[in-house]
């Protein structure tokens, strides 16, 4: 290689600032963007509060959401703060927050009181408003966090900018263009809905009554749910269900959860530092989708209970997809990618199917309006708890033995910073 095509110090740091100010600047824009939503939400709550006089009633959402929004925006503050350093300097003299003085190995002990403290904030009215939403982050971030350490202790994660960078990019970025895919998904898949009733004439009559009969009444939601459960619960519907829940979601979500390490293509990282990063990237991910999914009341603790699980499964397929997307650049192991690809979509579509039959059987004598449930939907409903609970179970054991498994081999453990540092 000649000199002209070698690049220099001052082109890689030129390289390296603009990388650097990129990700400062799309941090920044989060954070406001962010924090500006917990500020909305939490005036919203404040006026609902003031117009009810006995109940918290949908102030206490809102709230919620506050809560959420804020403490999304307060974490992607590091990503900023060592992107800033980074354009200033050399961000491997800098250490301006170390995760690992506060360990979560002790710290999600915590997490039953937690639970315990927040089922009874969610029964005492007014007390909910004022311990819940912190509660909320607490129950949702700890076991994130706890998985987390579990999934990446002891495998190189980079530079901290490279961390909270990755983390940052499933907190926010990761949720953004699923959320886009998944509107276009859901577009498609109503369009297609739109041509199969236009197909029928019988049944689009049928709708069009419904229409009218909703239009000319005010009917209750109780009498909504009589009338509309029997076209809910119609095969052709449940099958559209539970393919898109259960096959085009894990599809989108799978291949845009890793966010954080495709951003990372191109640079020099392992297999175990590929792992890691999914992790921080699956994490970020996982923590924002179960802070935003909000329950007051008495199904407070219920909701995020279960969220835990989901949240493993997050992690760990995401990790799975960081190994795989770094083999695959590296040592060209494509096929290996492919068939992570479908494992982890598989992985993602048995907790989503199992969760939908959980749903779809939970109050079924008063929604079906008379219409006979298939016994095989009842049997799955019921067994559905039983394989989520043992599926959680698998994917705990799952990323524990991956990250004990790459943490004995250190195969190929080198890893460069991520925004090039000078390297």
């Amino acid at each position: 290689m000649n000199q002209a095509s070698q690049p220099t110090a001052s082109n890689q740091k030129r390289e390296t600032d603009w990388l650097s100010a990129l990700q400062f600047g799309l941090s920044v824009l989060a954070i406001v963007i962010l924090l500006s939503l917990g500020l909305i939400m939490a005036l919203v709550g404040l006026v609902e509060l003031s117009t009810q006089s006995t109940s918290s009633g949908s102030a206490l959402p809102m709230l919620l959401l506050a809560a959420a929004f804020t403490a999304c925006g307060l974490l992607l503050i590091p990503s900023a703060g060592y992107a800033y350093v980074s354009t200033r300097g050399n961000p491997r003299s800098h250490r301006l927050l170390e995760y690992r003085w506060l360990n979560p190995r002790l710290l999600i002990f915590a997490l039953p009181f937690v639970l315990l403290t927040g089922h009874w904030a969610s029964e005492s009215g007014g007390v909910a408003l004022l311990v819940l939403p912190v509660l909320h982050v607490l129950a949702v971030g700890l076991p994130v966090w706890w998985f987390t350490y579990l999934g990446v202790r002891d495998l190189p994660l980079g530079s901290p900018q490279r961390m909270w960078g990755v983390f940052g990019s499933g907190l926010v970025l990761g949720p953004f263009l699923i959320m886009l895919a998944e509107l276009a998904a859901l577009f498609v898949f109503v369009f297609l809905g739109a041509i199969y009733i236009a197909s029928q004439p019988e049944l689009l009559a049928e709708i069009e009554s419904l229409m009218e009969w909703l239009l000319s009444n005010k009917p209750s939601p109780e009498m909504i749910v009589e009338k509309i459960g029997p076209y809910l619960l119609r095969p052709v519907v449940l099958f559209g269900v539970f393919v898109f829940g259960a096959l085009i979601v894990p599809m989108i979500e799978e291949a845009i959860k890793p966010i954080g390490i495709w951003l990372l293509a191109g640079r020099a990282i392992s297999p175990a530092g590929g792992f890691a990063a999914g992790v921080l990237s699956g994490a970020g991910y996982a923590l924002f989708e179960s802070l935003m999914l909000t329950s007051g009341g008495e199904e407070w603790a219920v909701v995020v209970l279960a969220r835990i699980g989901t949240a493993v499964i997050h992690i760990l397929t995401t990790g799975l997809m960081g190994l795989a997307l770094v083999l695959a650049w590296r040592d060209g192991k494509y096929l290996r990618l492919g068939l992570t690809y479908l494992g982890v979509v598989a992985i993602h579509g048995l907790w989503n199917g199992l969760t939908l039959f959980a749903l779809v059987t939970t109050g079924l004598d008063e929604f079906s309006g008379g219409v006979e449930i298939p016994l095989l939907i009842l049997r799955l409903g019921a067994l559905a708890p039983y394989g989520l609970a043992a599926l959680s179970a698998g994917a705990f054991i799952a990323l524990i033995w991956v990250n004990r498994s790459l943490a004995k081999s250190k195969v190929g453990d080198v890893d460069h910073d991520f925004a090039l540092e000078g390297k």
